[in-house]
């Protein structure tokens, strides 16, 4: 099931492929509880409090910088938390889903608002590059940019982005791109919420400035700067080198088997297919999601050096041909447009 750019399409998630999946199978996957998240959430935030401690006690010695690392690596997962929030999911109190995430945006530079109607969009128009509106959320552009892609393990365009628009939209100002996304309904509370953010990074600074050191920036505000290579070498697994104007996230995104510790760290977003598929269930129950509809998917990728390996090769054949996709084994149907890859002719796949 394919598209071709045409503007007067509207595409909705009833326009998806999904799996059969037994009714009682669905609401039992659907089924959010208070104690998992909490569960999950506290062994997080104590991997951040103690990697925090050890980088505070090397202050001074040779271990700074590996300390640093540990400590920067382990904070910066609070975006994969961030990205459950955005669908509030974890929790099943509405009231716990909005305080922690009003915690976790301050620790990944984002806005509430903006963020989950920029991430509804990401759903609905996964990987669609032919469409208006498109994917809004596409991390690697054909052919990949490379200088963009180094720095986005630093995220730096992602905190001009971000950090930008709350800036903007504290001063009553609404980006171009939250008015492509956001409804003006939404407007008041985008820029109430990013007064709320930006006012707590100048009271950082502000720490900073009086007490006469840069630690409690280093501590607070950039580990999601410097800790960023770990979870973006995942985040860029999840859709990159794929084929695009697919409806049917099979062909689209990867699903990755990870040890349990980065799945911990992950929050079994690992299990990406599944869960661009069915969006509404909880993190905790993708694993058991997978086992329910493992026969109509893709075979999983076993971890980051089989996805990276294909990513790799993907750049590699784009230098030569900007169509160059990869088409995943899905059992029983092939893409509309061939069965390993776009060749030498512009993709454009046939209409449904």
């Amino acid at each position: 099931m394919s598209v071709q750019q045409d503007n007067t399409k509207t595409i909705t998630m009833d326009d998806w492929y999904k799996c059969r999946l037994d009714r009682k199978v669905l609401k039992e996957v659907t089924r959010r509880n208070d104690r998992d998240a909490l569960l999950h959430l506290s062994g997080f935030i104590s991997l951040v409090v103690a990697s925090g401690v050890l980088a505070w006690l090397s202050l001074g010695t040779l271990w700074c910088a590996p300390a640093f690392l540990l400590y920067g690596t382990t904070y910066a997962f609070a975006e994969a938390i961030e990205h459950e929030l955005r669908h509030r999911t974890p929790f099943r109190s509405e009231w716990l889903n909005e305080s922690v995430h009003w915690l976790i945006c301050f620790m990944t530079w984002r806005e509430q608002v903006y963020s989950r109607w920029s991430h509804a969009q990401h759903h609905t128009y996964t990987h669609l590059t032919a469409t208006v509106p498109s994917d809004v959320e596409l991390a690697v552009k054909r052919p990949p940019n490379y200088l963009k892609l180094a720095t986005d393990f630093l995220r730096i365009s992602h905190g001009f982005h971000h950090l930008g628009s709350i800036v903007l939209h504290s001063f009553g100002f609404v980006s171009n791109k939250a008015k492509a996304v956001v409804p003006p309904t939404e407007y008041r509370a985008m820029c109430r919420n990013s007064r709320v953010v930006f006012a707590l990074y100048v009271g950082v600074i502000a720490w900073a400035i009086v007490a006469h050191s840069w630690l409690p920036v280093v501590f607070l505000l950039l580990p999601r700067s410097y800790g960023a290579w770990l979870h973006e070498l995942l985040a860029l697994t999840q859709h990159t080198g794929l084929r695009e104007n697919e409806l049917d996230h099979r062909f689209s995104t990867r699903t990755l088997r990870l040890n349990r510790f980065l799945q911990f760290l992950y929050w079994n977003m690992n299990y990406h297919v599944e869960h661009h598929m069915f969006p509404n269930v909880p993190f905790h129950a993708l694993p058991q999601l997978r086992k329910a509809i493992e026969a109509d998917l893709p075979p999983a990728y076993d971890g980051l050096f089989s996805a990276w390996g294909e990513i790799i090769h993907v750049f590699r054949m784009q230098r030569h041909d900007s169509n160059y996709m990869v088409t995943p084994r899905v059992p029983g149907k092939a893409a509309a447009s061939g069965p390993e890859s776009v060749g030498d002719q512009p993709f454009m796949a046939q209409t449904r």
